[in-house]
């Protein structure tokens, strides 16, 4: 019928039978509008392409954050559990059946109801929905009586305006519906989310997770533990501005292009071929530097040997930074069939606070301008049809000297680069350490003294403000304006730009106050490591 399908949150993980069919939907879909960044990362791993999903977030969060700040709640808090009940002084209980498993389902519901009955708190407790297995759901809730219970006030149906409102200012919510790990999460509230129904979707602060709910006693203390909280507002799901996004979306799609879809398959091991040039074919991959001074690409084959290598300055703006790498890197890539090399991957090295998992440069010092929140990953996988790997580029060399280098065989290292910043890598039981925050290794950026000078990333004091090339080339311009430099046996020219080199060989040459900064920078490296 060549009716184009966009498909909407697809790519989420749900941990029930449901993910089956929305994973089939996203492969006859053509276009994708995803909640969240883990949902882009599992479109893409299932070969979609990267040009037709579109990260816009929930749909459902656009109502949900416009509407949720009322006046009016406590009318709808006591309209639904009574007039004597306080703002997070109630419970929102709401659990479904897990159709691949009923008989653990209807368990689990019983403990959960035995659970509150014993923390004798007012509770709102909706019917389950009407998947298999919820009957079954309803008589347990009956044989406890909780429909009769002073305690409970047990729903079929709450309009969603309304319910939102309960669920924003209740003191927890219990159970295993999607609305606690997505919706529950942009008003802090807390939640316990029980068995396995919602494996697998990304969750805030705010959930408490009991997968394995065997007992009463351990559903007790969860509610102890989270009842009456308040935790950070999440965003995970969307920032209440996804269908303006989606509905961008749509229009910009062109109606004449294809309508077949196309896929990026990842590579793969090759099968056994009879083909010669394949056979001579020298397997390599693109190498990319980026640093605080140069733009580098090389040729690198398997032994890590550089083929051919490319180096340019690194531009001030983005722009002209992102054109010359695509530049470059198509240039090796036509070069490297005349050299007979197979590029099967592209590795990027950049400097800054890199989320290697995503390919994106969080965050950049002074060093490297217009460098954050950046996607590298994308244009140049667009560019060039193969996979890339970005990383900051003291890790990067860290992975080097353990592949390559002093590091082969050595379990637990520290890599520590200078260039024009100070950057590090950290090798753990033979694992590269990032950190929860992707800057377990930004040794430059340790405080050396509270009164130093200013660094790139903005405090003071910091290794790379002593240490590094950019601050050795500051002082060697100081100690020039002051005539102090141009030592006997240095062959300085009039028109040479002043570098940290030329520190360097003063200090060589015996020059008094060169050597005084010289060494000062290597005190300053040095009285970490005591």
């Amino acid at each position: 019928m060549n009716i184009r399908i966009l498909h909407l949150e697809g790519g989420e993980v749900s941990g029930t039978i449901d993910d089956s069919i929305r994973h089939a939907i996203s492969k006859l879909a053509h276009y994708h509008a995803c909640c969240t960044r883990m949902a882009e990362q599992h479109l893409i791993a299932m070969c979609e392409d990267h040009s037709r999903i579109l990260l816009a977030g929930c749909p459902s969060y656009d109502k949900l954050l416009s509407t949720h700040h009322r006046d009016d709640y406590m009318d709808i808090i006591k309209s639904w559990l009574g007039d004597k009940v306080k703002e997070q002084d109630y419970i929102v209980a709401l659990q479904h059946p897990v159709t691949t498993d009923i008989q653990q389902s209807i368990k689990i519901y019983g403990l959960m109801l035995d659970a509150l009955l014993s923390f004798n708190k007012k509770t709102l407790i909706l019917f389950p929905n009407i998947d298999a297995g919820s009957k079954e759901m309803v008589r347990v809730m009956r044989k406890k009586g909780i429909e009769q219970h002073p305690n409970f006030r047990a729903m079929k149906h709450i309009p969603f305006e309304q319910f939102i409102q309960l669920v924003c200012h209740a003191g927890c919510m219990i159970g295993n519906s999607s609305c606690g790990v997505r919706e529950a999460g942009a008003f802090g509230t807390p939640v316990i989310n029980l068995g396995t129904r919602q494996t697998g979707r990304e969750t805030g602060e705010n959930v408490l997770h009991v997968r394995d709910a065997d007992t009463q006693n351990k559903i007790y203390h969860a509610l102890e533990l989270q009842f009456g909280k308040r935790y950070p507002c999440s965003k995970i799901y969307g920032d209440g501005n996804a269908v303006p996004r989606i509905l961008k979306f749509l229009r910009s799609i062109d109606l004449e292009e294809p309508l077949q879809k196309t896929f990026c398959f990842p590579p793969v091991k090759d099968p056994i071929s009879q083909d010669i040039d394949h056979i001579l074919e020298t397997q390599s991959a693109l190498a990319v530097d980026l640093g605080g001074t140069n733009l580098r690409v090389a040729i690198i084959c398997m032994r890590g040997n550089i083929v051919k290598k490319y180096t340019q300055a690194n531009p001030k703006t983005f722009e002209d930074r992102m054109q010359l790498i695509l530049k470059m890197c198509a240039d090796a890539m036509q070069d490297a069939v005349c050299l007979n090399c197979r590029i099967l991957g592209v590795g990027v090295s950049t400097g800054g606070r890199v989320n290697p998992q995503e390919g994106v440069v969080l965050h950049s010092t002074k060093l490297i301008q217009e460098w954050s929140s950046v996607d590298l990953r994308t244009p140049i996988s667009d560019a060039l049809h193969l996979p890339v790997w970005v990383d900051n580029d003291g890790n990067c060399a860290a992975l080097a000297e353990k592949k390559f280098g002093h590091g082969k065989g050595v379990e637990n290292f520290v890599t520590v680069i200078t260039g024009t910043g100070i950057g590090g890598g950290i090798i753990h039981h033979s694992e590269l350490v990032h950190g929860s925050t992707f800057c377990a290794a930004e040794l430059g950026h340790i405080m050396v003294s509270l009164e130093g000078p200013e660094c790139s990333c903005g405090s003071r004091g910091c290794i790379e403000a002593y240490a590094s090339g950019m601050a050795l080339q500051k002082e060697a311009k100081r100690l020039y304006d002051e005539d102090l430099l141009n030592v006997e046996g240095m062959d300085m020219k009039l028109t040479e730009p002043v570098t940290a080199g030329h520190l360097i060989n003063a200090a060589r040459l015996g020059e008094l106050q060169s050597r005084c900064g010289s060494e000062q920078s290597l005190h300053s490296t040095r009285c970490r490591h005591h």
